[in-house]
């Protein structure tokens, strides 16, 4: 089974893979707002982006898990070429950007949601994941341990 594309493009692998330059113009497309479309489907990640240059067409985008890595296309020149462009950065770090509201969003749904919990249901809750996980186990006796200090 293919991975995910969200579980390989983060901002420091896309980094290392086009270096400095092409990563810090990518950066500066995804900020001037140039990227006008991001759709993402199981192991792939399309957009378009408009180019600085008026009068050019738009730059169409693909990037895709392989089993080697991240395989991108695009229709600019240096995409033409086989090459990662500033096209592709942009379009993997705007889709990064909408990861990231959604899981915000998602984070929000939830801090709601447990608002209207009781306090009771809410610690038997806690407990039982404890139980169930170390890891939060520790982290949840290290928060009450801050809390009761801070009393």
């Amino acid at each position: 089974m293919q991975p995910g594309i969200a579980s390989i493009l983060h901002r420091d692998t896309i980094a290392v893979i086009v270096g400095t330059r092409t990563f810090d113009r990518g950066e500066s497309c995804f900020t001037s707002g140039r990227v006008l479309q991001v759709e993402a489907a199981v192991g792939e990640l399309r957009g378009v982006v408009r180019p600085q240059e008026a009068g050019r067409a738009n730059y169409i985008i693909r990037m895709w898990v392989r089993e080697d890595g991240i395989a991108y296309e695009c229709t600019c020149p240096v995409g033409v070429t086989r090459q990662f462009c500033k096209h592709a950065v942009a379009l993997a770090l705007a889709h990064l950007e909408n990861e990231r509201i959604a899981a915000e969003r998602g984070l929000g749904v939830l801090r709601e949601a447990l608002a209207t919990i009781t306090q009771a249901a809410l610690i038997d809750g806690l407990i039982g994941l404890a139980r169930r996980d170390a890891v939060f186990s520790d982290e949840l006796k290290r928060m009450c341990l801050d809390a009761l200090a801070r009393r």
